[in-house]
């Protein structure tokens, strides 16, 4: 059967490739606030959307990310991203289709300069890598079409209920024995906060502070831990009715209506190895459990035991898949 590969520019279009995803992931189901990412990127980043046809179907679809300019912790410049992809696994056409859509996925990435292509962690992600819950088809078309699926390289997202959350006693102890240190949203402090990021996390995670903190209210996602009030840390929470959805909201309506994320967090390097990092964390949560969420998320990370100190559990976990594109062609 002949299938057609084309760039996807039509909204409808593309929303249709979304609505596939959700077909055969459920669990991982994208509303259209989370959709909105891939029609609203961050400065420097580049989105293109693919869709394989037969018969004037969608068949397969997938969404290629790649930066325009060096982002420090997306790995190097010539990496391109996977962020979604999707077929029709209910079809015996699906799967030759979807392979052929990946090759030409590749060969455009190879075009643009990208030297290998990942799937998920990307900027604005949806997932972290390969779900380890996705089907066994979906892993044999990824390697077919020459990915490498690593299952020693695994991420996770935790997860608790907050509804009774309390600070662990270590943590409770820490506030009494720095009684300078405050936590407050960074709505107030905004350039202390791209000041502090620049200088101690200026990569990843300062390019998405910039990017979200233009987004109105973008900035009532960010926290800041001051100590005798010069900031010393930072840490950004999300919520399902935030301005901003970031990753750690992705998937949290599996676990409550009222939902929330937090994360990245980062301590000034001056100031660690005391506990402050866990310190703001409970702050947040606190917060947040007061504001009426029930359970928040920790996406894309591999310190769970860090984590499981203030009760995360450990929820969904996914491999890494990186494919080569040095022996691409390019069309």
């Amino acid at each position: 059967m002949t299938a057609t590969v084309e760039q996807l520019t039509d909204r409808a279009a593309i929303r249709d490739g979304i609505s596939l995803w959700n077909d055969q992931h459920p669990d991982f189901r994208i509303g259209d606030r989370l959709a909105a990412n891939v029609f609203a990127p961050f400065a420097g980043l580049d989105v293109r959307c693919y869709g394989s046809y037969a018969d004037e179907e969608l068949v397969a679809f997938g969404v290629l990310k790649r930066l325009t300019r060096s982002v420090g912790g997306y790995d190097a410049t010539d990496t391109a991203w996977l962020s979604l992809f999707a077929f029709d696994g209910d079809a015996d056409r699906g799967r030759p289709i979807a392979e052929e859509l990946l090759t030409a996925i590749g060969e455009t990435a190879v075009e643009s300069g990208a030297a290998r292509l990942r799937l998920g962690g990307d900027p604005q992600n949806f997932v972290a890598g390969v779900p380890n819950t996705v089907s066994s088809a979906y892993r044999d078309v990824l390697t077919a079409a020459g990915f490498a699926i690593d299952t020693d390289d695994v991420v996770y997202d935790l997860q608790r209920s907050i509804t009774e959350f309390a600070p662990p006693d270590a943590v409770q102890a820490t506030g009494r024995e720095w009684p300078g240190l405050d936590v407050e949203r960074a709505t107030d402090h905004e350039p202390a906060l791209q000041s502090f990021l620049a200088d101690q996390f200026p990569g990843r995670w300062h390019y998405e502070a910039e990017n979200i903190c233009r987004v109105p209210g973008g900035p009532e996602d960010y926290w800041v831990l001051l100590y005798e009030d010069s900031v010393v840390g930072f840490a950004r929470s999300n919520r399902h009715d935030g301005a901003y959805r970031g990753a750690n909201v992705n998937w949290g309506w599996r676990l409550a209506d009222a939902h929330c994320g937090v994360g990245p967090l980062g301590v000034h390097t001056d100031y660690r190895g005391r506990g402050w990092g866990l310190y703001m964390i409970s702050e947040i949560v606190c917060r947040l459990r007061d504001a009426g969420y029930e359970a928040a998320v920790i996406d894309w990370t591999d310190l769970h035991d860090y984590y499981e100190q203030l009760g995360f559990e450990r929820w969904i976990a996914y491999d890494s898949a990186v494919r080569e594109l040095s022996g691409a062609s390019s069309v």
